[in-house]
């Protein structure tokens, strides 16, 4: 059995680590509506006071960090959790001084818009999921994936059924997406705002896949989310499964520079890592989007 360590606990709903370079991990605290430092002895500093419900989260080029926000929205045993400070759900960028401002402007489509995770491209390009109207699963709409040039500009954005989710850049320049609903991840050819046709890559055993990592030898890792356990690929192949424990709900992941895998805990508010001697990702796209309004 693979061991965790519990890098923090008492996180208020965590999701979207991102390593910082530094040895400590951006987190964003769903319930606890900021984006907060981790660091490797447990410290908890919160960056930013985002409001409503930060979902996920990227490293940015010059020490900022690039939050999606779902607006306030999360679920809570048979129910929702809707946040004190609602809104509809924006892109924020978090800089190091703890300033938050909107990028992107408003989201293509009908309110509410809930985005979920969000990655930078090799071009400085900022792709988001838009998870859509998910507290509605019966009638829940087509979700999307937007596409945020650096003057904060929307390039682009494709219609994805089914709730998309994570998203990654593969080591084959492919834009990785996961598909909740469905159980699969997907994978496109994207340039700036264009994406090409959707490829089934996987589909998970159990769960729902949420967010997910490449380590720098192509290995895919899956956060089942309420299968409580992260699912290892090679070229679409299930390899292994990490269980982490009932009741825990694996939201997303990254590998860091340190060979480990981290891995935020949503129901027990954890970061834990996962001493694999990894291989760390060979590059980490990164890039600056122009802020706008608070």
């Amino acid at each position: 059995m693979t061991r965790a360590r519990t890098v923090a606990d008492g996180l208020r709903f965590p999701e979207g680590p991102s390593w910082l370079g530094d040895g400590s991990l951006a987190v964003v605290e769903m319930k606890g509506e900021a984006v907060s430092r981790v660091a490797q002895d447990g410290t908890v500093t919160v960056l930013g006071d985002c409001g409503g419900g930060p979902n996920g989260s990227a490293r940015g080029a010059a020490g900022e960090v690039y939050v999606a926000n779902n607006g306030g929205l999360s679920a809570e045993g048979t129910g929702y959790w809707h946040a004190p400070r609602e809104f509809d759900g924006r892109v924020q960028r978090v800089d190091p001084d703890g300033t938050v401002t909107t990028v992107g402007g408003e989201l293509p489509g009908e309110t509410p818009h809930r985005p979920n995770d969000l990655c930078f491209g090799p071009d400085g390009t900022l792709y988001v999921t838009d998870s859509a109207n998910w507290e509605d699963l019966r009638n829940i709409r087509p979700g999307r994936v937007v596409a945020i040039g650096p003057d904060g500009t929307q390039l682009g954005h494709v219609e994805i059924p089914a709730m998309p989710n994570g998203v990654a850049f593969g080591p084959d320049g492919r834009l990785y997406l996961s598909q909740s609903l469905t159980r699969k991840v997907l994978a496109f050819e994207v340039s700036g705002g264009e994406f090409g046709v959707p490829q089934q890559i996987l589909k998970l055993p159990s769960g729902m896949p949420d967010g997910f990592a490449f380590d720098g030898d192509g290995l895919l890792y899956v956060c089942g989310s309420i299968g409580n356990a992260v699912h290892v690929y090679a070229d679409g192949e299930l390899k292994e499964s990490i269980e982490t424990g009932e009741g825990t709900q694996p939201t997303n992941a990254c590998v860091g520079a340190d060979g480990q895998l981290y891995v935020t805990l949503g129901l027990t508010g954890q970061l834990v890592a996962y001493d694999l001697g990894l291989t760390p990702p060979t590059t980490v796209h990164t890039g600056s989007i122009a802020g706008g309004a608070a």
